[in-house]
């Protein structure tokens, strides 16, 4: 009985819809902003505990992404929800939009957004449909 308690529960706390184009925009900004953060938090740290920087600068016919750079997008969450904003076709009782971002292929996982009723706290971990995402807010 307690299985189909909690499936209840969670088919109730993330209502989905197809996404506005705006909604998306806005998912894509936020999730950007997210990764940018990360990496740059993560690059600052590993120069700090070696005591140096690397001091080159890419080329502008070097489009590879660097090994550091990979490297640094492997720790992170495979997925991650980002906010998004709030449209006529919410549920009642949403207090957030969030859609799916893929850290690996950067890029917003389907055309979905889900209404929240909770508002998860930064860093928990839930689960949309078959993905399993850490809340990231804004991503800020």
């Amino acid at each position: 009985m307690d299985v189909m308690e909690r499936i209840v529960t969670t088919q109730t706390q993330a209502i989905r819809h197809e996404a506005t184009e705006y909604q998306r925009k806005v998912a894509e900004a936020n999730a950007r902003a997210y990764m940018a953060a990360k990496l740059h938090t993560a690059k600052n740290a590993s120069s700090s505990t070696t005591g140096k920087t690397n001091g080159t600068t890419p080329k502008p016919h070097q489009t590879g992404v660097s090994q550091e750079t990979r490297a640094l997008k492997a720790k992170l969450p495979r997925y991650v929800a980002v906010d998004t904003v709030k449209d006529k076709r919410s549920a009642p009782g949403t207090t957030k939009e969030v859609m799916i971002w893929d850290t690996q292929s950067e890029a917003l996982v389907g055309n979905y957004v889900y209404d929240v009723a909770k508002t998860p706290s930064v860093g928990s971990t839930a689960k949309y449909d078959t993905y399993s995402a850490e809340y990231v807010g804004t991503g800020l």
